[in-house]
Parts: C-alpha cells; sequence; structure tokens
C-alpha cells in the first residue's frame, strides 16, 4: 500500500495540471491517462499479480488511451483506505464501496456524481440495468456495479463430497433442508473425525452470521445498522426491524454458540486473518455460502474437489441494491477515462477473464469449449500456490466469462432460468428504494463501531448469548439504532406511497 500511495502522490503531482503521459502504441505515440483503482484482495500481491496488469494494459492503453494501476485494499477495508487517500489528496480515481451504503462517501462529499457520464457506459447499462439503478443516491448515480450476473440468491452449505459418501449422506437438490439437519450431520462427522476437524470457517470480513444461510432477509441500507426486513415472514411486509434484537437473530448465535462449545468451530476463528482458506483444508467438512440450483452448476475458484450442497435457502431476490459498487473519487484526474475503464471490463471479457483467472497455460488450462463458452481448470490444486489468485468475481460480465471445472458449461443460461422462473411472492418488495441517511450519519457510525465489537465473536460462537446479546443490545441502542430505524421506517413508508400513487 505503501509502494502504491507514494506513486499515487508522485503521479498526482505530475498531472496537476492536467497533463498526460505518453505510451508508444505500436509504430506511433499515443496519448494515455493513467488512473488508479482501488483492487480488492485477500493475500500479498506476487510477480503474477504484476504481469496480469502488465498485459491489462497492452490491451487498455491501446483500445480506450487508459494506463491502470491497481492500489491493494481488503474488500472490507476499501472505503476507508479510499477515505484516507482522498482526504489526504492523493489521486485515486476509481474506489470500491462493500456491504455498507455508498451514503457515506456521497455525504462526506468524497465521490462524484456520474449521470454525466453515461454515454460511456453502454455495455453497463445493457448488461446490468437494475443494479446500476441500486446505485443511486438522492436521485443521482453514484457508483456503478462491479459485474453484470444474476440478481436472485440462493444460500445453503457446501460439504466435501468425500465425507457425505463417507458417513451415508444422501444430498439432493429437491430438499430444503434446515440447520436442525445440518446439526444432525456434523454431530456424525465429529464422532468419525474427532477432535481438530472443524464443520465450518466464519467469515470474519462481514458481519453476516453463517454466510446468509439462515434465512432471507434484506439488508436495507447495505448494512445490518439501519435494519432489515425479515423476509422470511413476508417478502411484501415493509417493516424495518432491528436485526440483532428478533428472536430469529437469537436462536441463531445460540445455535453457533453451542456448536463452537462441541468444538464445531475453531477457537480463534473471530480474529484469524487466514480465514478465508480455512475451510479447504483437510481438516474442514466444508463451509456456508453460494450454492447453485443444482450441483453441477457450482464454479468455485478454490474447492478444486468434488462438493455437494445442502440447500437451505431457496432461490430468491432480495436485493434492491447493489451490494459492492465502482465509484470515483474527487481527487480522480480523469473521471471521464475512470468511468470508461470500467466500462471497458463488461465490454472486453479476454480483459475481465484476465483479472480474474489469470493466464492460460499458467493459472488455468480450458478443459472444455463449445465455441461461445469456456469451462478452465485450475493447474493446482491449492489456488493460493498459483503465481496469480484472485478471489474474488468482481469484474466484468459473468454471463459470457469462463465457467470453472467442475461447473456445466451453460451454467449462466441455466441460472437465468432459475432467476425467471423465481415468484413474485419471492421477490422483495422493496426493490428500488434507497435510503438517505444523511440526518443520522452519526448514528450509523456509533452503532457499526459497536457491531465491530460484538458480531464477528457471535459469527463464531466465542460469545455466550444469554450473557453478552443483551449487552450488544443495549450499546446498540445506546448508538442510536433505534433512532435509524425510525427514520428509515419514515423514509420506506413515504417511497411506498408514492409508488402506491
Amino acid at each position: 500500500m505503501k509502494k502504491n500511495r507514494m506513486m499515487a502522490a508522485f503521479v498526482t503531482a505530475a498531472l496537476a495540471a492536467g497533463t498526460l503521459m505518453r505510451v508508444p502504441a505500436m509504430a506511433e505515440e499515443q496519448e494515455v491517462v493513467e488512473i488508479f483503482w482501488q483492487f480488492p484482495s485477500i493475500n500479498e500481491l506476487g510477480e503474477g499479480f504484476y504481469r496480469m496488469e502488465d498485459a491489462l494494459n497492452e490491451m487498455m492503453e491501446k483500445d480506450i488511451g487508459v494506463h491502470v494501476t491497481f492500489v491493494p485494499t481488503g474488500l472490507m477495508e476499501s472505503q476507508q483506505d479510499a477515505t484516507l487517500m482522498i482526504s489526504s489528496g492523493e489521486q485515486l480515481d476509481v474506489c470500491m464501496t462493500a456491504f455498507t451504503s455508498l451514503s457515506n462517501l456521497v455525504e462526506k462529499g468524497l465521490i462524484l456524481p456520474l449521470d454525466e457520464y453515461t454515454d460511456l457506459i453502454p455495455d453497463i447499462l445493457e448488461l446490468a440495468p437494475s443494479k446500476t439503478q441500486g446505485c443511486t443516491y438522492q436521485g443521482k448515480l453514484y457508483g456503478l456495479p462491479t459485474c453484470a450476473d444474476p440478481v436472485f440468491n440462493q444460500y445453503g452449505y457446501l460439504m466435501k463430497k468425500q465425507y457425505a459418501d463417507k458417513y451415508g449422506f444422501e444430498i439432493d437438490d429437491e430438499t430444503v433442508y434446515t440447520l436442525d439437519d445440518l446439526s444432525e450431520m456434523f454431530d456424525t462427522v465429529a464422532e468419525g473425525e474427532g477432535e481438530g476437524f472443524y464443520m465450518f470457517a466464519p467469515w470474519n470480513n462481514t458481519y453476516e452470521p453463517l454466510n446468509y444461510s439462515y434465512f432471507p432477509c434484506c439488508l436495507l441500507t447495505g448494512s445490518y445498522s439501519g435494519g432489515v426486513l425479515m423476509l422470511n415472514r413476508d417478502f411484501k411486509d415493509l417493516t424495518v426491524y432491528d436485526f440483532f434484537e428478533t428472536e430469529e437473530y437469537k436462536e441463531l448465535c445460540e445455535r453457533i454458540y453451542g456448536w463452537a462449545q462441541k468444538g464445531y468451530v475453531a477457537q480463534d476463528a473471530a480474529i484469524d486473518s487466514e480465514y478465508a482458506y480455512r475451510a479447504f483444508q483437510d481438516n474442514y467438512l466444508g463451509n456456508f455460502g453460494y450454492v447453485e440450483t443444482t450441483v453441477d452448476l457450482l464454479n468455485t475458484n478454490d474447492w478444486n474437489q468434488e462438493m455437494v450442497q445442502l440447500h437451505i435457502v431457496p432461490p430468491h431476490i432480495k436485493s434492491i441494491g447493489c451490494a459492492i459498487n465502482w465509484n470515483v473519487p474527487i481527487t480522480s484526474a480523469h473521471p471521464d477515462k475512470a468511468v470508461e475503464a470500467i466500462n471497458y471490463l463488461f465490454k472486453n471479457v479476454d480483459a475481465a477473464n484476465l483479472i480474474q483467472y489469470g493466464f492460460e497455460g499458467e493459472e488455468y488450462e480450458i478443459v472444455e469449449d463449445n465455441g461461445s463458452n469456456q469451462v478452465i481448470k485450475f493447474l493446482a490444486e491449492d489456488t493460493s500456490t498459483l503465481p496469480y489468485q484472485n478471489p474474488y468475481g468482481l469484474w466484468g460480465n459473468r454471463f459470457a466469462m469462463y465457467q470453472v471445472y467442475p461447473a456445466a458449461i451453460d451454467r449462466m443460461a441455466r441460472q437465468l432460468e432459475t432467476q425467471e422462473s423465481i415468484p413474485d411472492e419471492l421477490i422483495v418488495g422493496a426493490s428500488g428504494y434507497s435510503f438517505d441517511s444523511s440526518s443520522v450519519s452519526a448514528e450509523i457510525a456509533a452503532v457499526e463501531t459497536v457491531m465491530e465489537q460484538y458480531c464477528l465473536s457471535f459469527n463464531a460462537g466465542s460469545l455466550n448469548p444469554d450473557e453478552a446479546l443483551p449487552e450488544f443490545i443495549d450499546a446498540l441502542k445506546a448508538a442510536g439504532i433505534d433512532k435509524i430505524i425510525a427514520e428509515n421506517q419514515k423514509q420506506l413508508d413515504e417511497w411506498a406511497a408514492q409508488q402506491a400513487e
């Protein structure tokens, strides 16, 4: 990060007058501008990353006159890192908002409205119209989606097939399983595998318990601090709840705590810096997260072994916005080129595949090709050992990009079929709503500080909810969560009344 910031400061000074750097393009010189773009990563960036960056620039310099320098950041730290860079006046042309409202950046005056640049994003508007609509705030466009992919959600548990076979679990895609069903399987496996064998690895870069794999709910502001719609009760009910004060959350915390007491969760899970890879290790059964409609559609960068899946939350549409989006900071030297570069990755499938997967022959091989779609297989079982690895699927047009073995080559077409088959009663009733948090921004900051102190520990089962949950709720109330939810409810009711007119 320090190296990139020093580079950013240097380029900022060099471009202060709006000058352009010149990069040779074939036989003649072409004017090329340099942009700095946040790059979410969980690893140190090695030589393979810089080769990817160089190869991408060969395309972008030639095609749109842009040279990109990626600025590494953690996914959940991206907004904080961007705020620091922008506040210090460093050039940053594309930053990221992840799992939180972009209002934080808007209200601080740190990012630009993008409405005047919509003529530069034809591919984004065509491929991800609903996601783009979800990047608005107070009627203005402040963000662009990171990728085009299906908008429905389905969650459950991914289990290594070797253990399903070993213990005789007959798992199919037609059954909706419960956490009780899964607990019984955990008990069976634990008895057979013994101490030091874990059932899941809690993600500790988000506040989501079990990676959404419990019941459907909708985060109206991108964060639990603004309250949720309890879709498990009714998808059309527009009552805003404090998620942490619901009986469902209490029961969830009690269940996870019980698992932890049985040794199903590692004791240091809440603070484990390598959480993202734990579940792929030999002493883990699997993990919670996104599942597919059928098991042959599973597409993952990391497992590289046969998996089975337990559907817990069936396909539904809960999103009313864009959970992760790109923004253009006020310290951008070339906002028009920044926007054009984001659109470029939607337009150029080769560029998006390069960022996501690296190089054929070095990171992967193509194992199936029907002329229109391809399936690739990574060249190492442990993908973290490859020269280049990108753990996040946040780039470009996912409908046209590679699928990863053992996924079916027609995976995306079948996903679209699933999306089109979702009934209206499983589609959130607040689609299109956007919360203006300006009047409660101080309370949101205070509430999210409290969440940071408690959520990860509850998610890892390291806090006894009988003792800690009342403390957590009291702290949230003292920080102002009731005020936030009341304001959110007021605005949502006004929005609903306008829709009914």
